[in-house]
C-alpha cells in the first residue's frame, strides 16, 4: 500500500532530523556549532541550522566564477579556447611557470583553467618541500596577511610548473586568479561588481557578498557577518589571509541564497543549458567518487562507498575546504546546500550527503531508517578539497 505523499515527507523530515541531531550532539563536545542544511526537492523540504546567517563557501563559490566566465564566452567576450595571454597583460602572464617548450601566455586557453588542465601550480597547495606565502600552512600562521591578485601569482611563480597545459588534470587555485582578471579585463570592471551585477542580482542572491575580497577588506573585521570556520583546527573567519581564495570562491552567503544560485544556474538565468551541460560534463578524476569537470563537481557515491553508495543519485556543483556543499541532484530536481564549518568535518559532510542521497533514492517513508556510520576515508580528512 503506497504512503500518502504528506506522510512520506512527513517521515523523510524525521530521518534526517534524527541524522542531523546526532551530528549535533558529537560536535557539540568537540566545541563546533551546528551544521547548517538546506535540501529542497519537489516535494519536500529541510533545514536545520541558522540558515539564514551567511557562511563562507570557500571553493564552492568557484561555481559562481565558472557561471560569470561561461556567461562572458556567451556574450562573445572571448571564447572557452582563447590563449589567456590575449586577454591578459603581461603582468599578469610572464614569469608563469610552464615546462620546457610551451608558454603560458600562448598555451593555456580559458579552457584549461576551468578544467583545472593548465599545468600551472597552486600557490594554496605547493609540491612537498615547497611552501609559499599563501599555502596551508602559511595562511595558518600568518592570518593578518593580505593577499593581491598579483602576490598570489607571484606566489605561484616560484614553483615547478606540473605539466604541458592540457595534459594532466591538477587542482589549481591559481587558475582561478587568472579567470578573476580575465573577467576583470574582459569588462573593465572589478571582479567584486562582476559577481554582484552578473550573478548574485540575476539569482536573486539577497545577502550575497564579497567582503573578503582585498580591495573591500575592512581593518577590521569584526564587522563581518559571517558563520565560523577552521583550517587544521584554526578558526579564520576573523584573518585577512582569507583574501587569498579571491576569484576561487570567496563569496559569504547563507544557505537560502545558495539554493537561489542553485537554481537560477540550473534555470537558465546565468548560461545556457548548453553551456551549463559543458561546464559540468565530467572529465577528470579528482579523487576516488569525485570528478571533475569545468568548475564543477560530480559526487559519485557508488565509486565513493561502492557497497553502500550502489545505486545513490549523482550530484552535480562544488565542494569547499571547510565541508561546504553547494550542489543539484538533476534527476531528482533536488538541491542541497552544507556547511559543516571545518575541514575535518569533511567525513561528517558526507555522511549526510550520502543520507540525503538515500532518501531521494528511496522516495518511500517505510523504508527511511537512520543508516550506520559511513566511514569516508577515515574520520579526520584532511586532503584538498577546495
Amino acid at each position: 500500500m503506497l504512503v500518502p505523499r504528506a506522510q512520506e515527507a512527513s517521515a523523510v523530515v524525521a530521518d534526517l532530523d534524527r541524522t542531523l541531531s546526532r551530528q549535533v550532539r558529537r560536535r557539540r563536545r568537540r566545541g563546533l556549532p551546528p551544521p547548517q542544511v538546506l535540501v529542497e526537492t519537489p516535494d519536500w523540504s529541510f533545514s536545520s541550522g541558522d540558515v539564514d546567517r551567511p557562511f563562507h563557501a570557500a571553493s564552492a563559490g568557484k561555481l559562481l566564477t565558472a557561471a560569470l566566465v561561461a556567461g562572458l564566452v556567451e556574450r562573445g567576450r572571448f571564447g572557452f579556447d582563447t590563449p589567456i595571454g590575449r586577454l591578459l597583460p603581461a603582468v599578469d602572464t610572464d614569469g608563469l611557470p610552464a615546462v620546457g617548450g610551451f608558454d603560458a601566455a600562448v598555451d593555456v586557453t580559458v579552457d584549461h583553467l576551468l578544467a583545472q588542465t593548465s599545468g600551472l601550480p597552486d600557490f594554496f597547495d605547493p609540491p612537498r618541500g615547497r611552501r609559499t606565502p599563501a599555502a596551508i600552512g602559511a595562511v595558518v600562521a600568518h592570518p593578518e596577511r593580505r593577499f593581491t591578485p598579483s602576490d598570489l601569482l607571484d606566489a605561484a611563480r616560484g614553483l615547478p610548473a606540473v605539466g604541458p597545459p592540457g595534459e594532466r588534470f591538477h587542482y589549481s587555485d591559481t587558475g582561478w586568479v587568472l579567470l578573476g582578471r580575465i573577467a576583470e579585463e574582459a569588462t573593465g570592471e572589478p571582479f567584486a561588481t562582476l559577481l554582484r551585477t552578473r550573478v548574485f542580482e540575476p539569482a536573486g542572491m539577497e545577502q550575497a557578498a564579497t567582503p573578503y575580497d582585498v580591495t573591500l577588506l575592512p581593518d577590521d573585521l569584526g564587522s563581518i557577518d559571517v558563520e565560523p570556520f577552521w583550517l587544521r583546527g584554526h578558526e579564520l573567519s576573523r584573518a585577512h589571509a582569507v583574501s587569498l581564495d579571491w576569484a576561487g570562491g570567496n563569496v559569504v552567503a547563507p544557505p537560502r541564497d545558495w539554493l537561489r544560485f542553485l537554481r537560477a544556474l540550473r534555470g537558465g538565468a546565468l548560461v545556457s543549458e548548453s553551456t551549463l551541460a559543458r561546464l559540468e560534463r565530467p572529465r577528470h578524476r579528482f579523487r576516488r567518487g569525485i570528478r571533475y569537470g569545468a568548475g564543477t563537481m560530480t559526487l559519485r557515491f557508488d565509486e565513493l562507498v561502492p557497497v553502500v553508495g550502489r545505486g545513490l543519485p549523482a550530484a552535480v556543483g562544488h565542494l569547499g575546504v571547510w565541508a561546504t556543499h553547494v550542489v543539484a541532484y538533476p534527476e531528482h530536481d533536488t538541491f542541497v546546500v552544507l556547511n559543516f564549518h571545518a575541514d575535518r568535518e569533511m567525513n561528517a559532510s558526507f555522511q549526510v550527503q550520502m543520507r540525503i542521497a538515500s532518501l531521494l533514492r528511496r522516495g518511500v517513508a517505510q523504508q527511511a531508517r537512520p543508516s550506520n556510520r559511513l566511514a569516508v576515508d577515515g574520520d579526520h580528512h584532511e586532503d584538498r578539497w577546495s
